[in-house]
């Protein structure tokens, strides 16, 4: 009984954090979220890597370095393109799924 709840604890400790996106802005900013209607006209997109399942990413994980054209509003998405799908299938494929895309955008004004 043990056993299993230690089991259980450690694999929500390890897989919890899975493709992690930190969402942020540097602090010097004053920026306001945007609403689902608004649709800010510029648009920012990030593609980020992780290794071990999503796990440990690769390059930066944070919206914060993708805030420079950012002046008063921005809005956050994150997702699966198809080509995270694709690359994703893939690496399943080649190397049991080791290596976790993700995409994240922002739109700004």
């Amino acid at each position: 009984m043990k056993r299993g709840i230690f089991a259980l604890l450690l694999a929500s400790l390890l897989f919890g954090s899975c493709a992690t996106i930190v969402y942020e802005a540097p602090a010097d900013k004053d920026l306001k979220m945007a609403t689902q209607v608004d649709a800010p006209p510029v648009k920012i997109k990030k593609k980020v890597w992780y290794i071990l399942w999503g796990l440990v990413p690769i390059n930066s994980n944070s919206t914060a370095d993708m805030m420079g054209l950012c002046k008063e509003m921005v809005k956050f998405q994150s997702y699966h393109g198809i080509d995270d799908i694709l690359i994703n299938a893939i690496s399943l494929g080649v190397v049991g799924g080791f290596v976790w895309t993700r995409t994240v955008e922002i739109q700004c004004k």
